[in-house]
């Protein structure tokens, strides 16, 4: 009843999800940023969606309280205490929030300044207070939505990044439907939505054809072109040639795994595999790459690439 991911890693899944939505009639989508989301979060709706979350859990599943790893960075926090944790009721994580949603001190030019708008600047605990209350909000919206409603349409939202994609079905006003949403009935005021990049969410650019939706990894240099973005090591830099080679095939990893079909693995993967040729990244190297990719996935569309990577 919320519309938060993780990661950027399961919108290719949310995707193939919205897909299969129920009905007849095209597909359409909107993407939407929340305008000012961490500076403008109503300090009053934070108090309320951790209260109520947190009642929620006690309610429905008997939490009580988390417990956190004493100084392990690798282990998560676990409902059972475990050898090493420090057991935290819910009162005690409220009164922490509490404390730091209301005494949030800056210095500015020499003054102390008393934050009384949005989440806390600076605080370790100010991303999860707004996962949490934009959850919360989309929670008690979809309350009012009426269940025939909520099986035109899907939405995915990444800390302030919303994408949404709807049934065009004649049985229901979905432009109504978009205009109340994008009027933030959804987000407390003064939150309030925003367009955003018309064709890509977060690292997925997608395209919606007569219902089927193609989706593949994000990338802004064109091949052959200028690169607008640098993000890896020239060949000739002092790393080794095992952390060069485990770079590419990890990025060829994401290439598969965010690409919907061949054809968008081909594609996105000539155009990635340019950005390393333009690194100076050996063809022996580009094609070994495909190869192993060929092998790990048993995707033909792989060798397909390595025979593009052979024309260059």
């Amino acid at each position: 009843e919320h519309f938060a991911i993780q990661h950027s890693g399961h919108v290719p899944a949310f995707l193939h999800q919205a897909a299969s939505l129920p009905g007849q009639g095209d597909l359409g989508f909107i993407i939407k940023d929340i305008t000012s989301c961490y500076p403008s979060m109503p300090q009053s709706a934070i108090s309320v969606a951790m209260l109520d979350t947190l009642a929620e859990l006690k309610r429905n599943l008997g939490r009580t309280g988390v417990a956190v790893p004493r100084r392990s960075n690798a282990r998560r926090c676990s409902w059972k205490v475990r050898k090493g944790d420090v057991w935290l009721p819910f009162d005690v994580l409220i009164d922490i929030a509490e404390f730091s949603l209301h005494n949030a001190i800056v210095q500015l030019k020499g003054r102390l300044l008393l934050q009384v708008c949005g989440i806390p600047m600076g605080s370790p605990i100010s991303p999860g207070m707004t996962i949490g209350t934009c959850s919360w909000m989309e929670k008690e919206w979809l309350c009012g939505v009426a269940p025939s409603v909520k099986r035109q349409f899907c939405a995915v939202r990444f800390m302030d990044d919303i994408l949404m994609i709807y049934r065009k079905a004649v049985w229901w006003d979905h432009e109504r439907f978009l205009l109340d949403f994008e009027r933030s009935e959804c987000y407390h005021p003064p939150l309030a939505l925003e367009d955003a990049k018309d064709d890509t969410f977060l690292e997925t650019t997608f395209a919606i054809r007569h219902g089927h939706i193609r989706h593949w990894l994000k990338n802004v240099n064109p091949i052959g072109g200028p690169a607008m973005v640098w993000r890896y090591q020239h060949w000739a830099s002092c790393c080794s040639f095992e952390q060069k080679r485990a770079t590419l095939s990890a990025c060829l990893k994401k290439v598969h795994s965010m690409a919907s079909d061949g054809d968008a693995v081909v594609a996105s993967a000539l155009q990635k595999l340019d950005e390393f040729r333009q690194l100076a990244y050996p063809k022996s190297v580009l094609r070994g790459a495909c190869t192993y990719m060929a092998a790990c996935t048993a995707c033909y569309a792989w060798i397909r690439v390595r025979r593009a990577v052979d024309t260059w």
